[in-house]
């Protein structure tokens, strides 16, 4: 049986301690508008901190929608954010979106 193909990696940015962010795919600095623009064509992106190693993807792409909303290039509607923010605390959420935890296993399901 032949493995299904592997998804692409995500495209690697490093964040310097000068907060300039490198695309080493581009081989070149990106601004977070230019970040936005590679996500919203539907690039997959990893951040992260270039000594530390760092996971910062999260913490810049959330940097990403305010300065879209601050220099009004984002239209996100107050629902939405509302929304996110529900799902980064863990509050219920809609049908079909769950926060990215862990799932708890039941009784019912260990005894299977």
């Amino acid at each position: 049986m032949r493995k299904p193909p592997a998804a692409p990696a995500a495209r690697l940015i490093r964040r310097y301690d000068n907060r300039k962010l490198y695309d080493t795919t581009a081989r070149r600095y990106v601004t977070v508008e230019g970040l936005g623009r590679l996500v919203g064509a539907g690039e997959d992106v990893r951040v992260v901190d270039q000594r530390s190693g760092e996971d910062l993807t999260a913490m810049v792409l959330a940097q990403v929608i305010v300065e879209g909303i601050k220099e009004r290039t984002a239209r996100i509607s107050g629902q939405v954010l509302a929304r996110l923010i529900r799902l980064g605390f863990g509050e219920r959420v809609a049908p079909g979106l769950r926060p990215a935890k862990k799932s708890r296993v039941t009784k019912k399901e260990k005894k299977r």
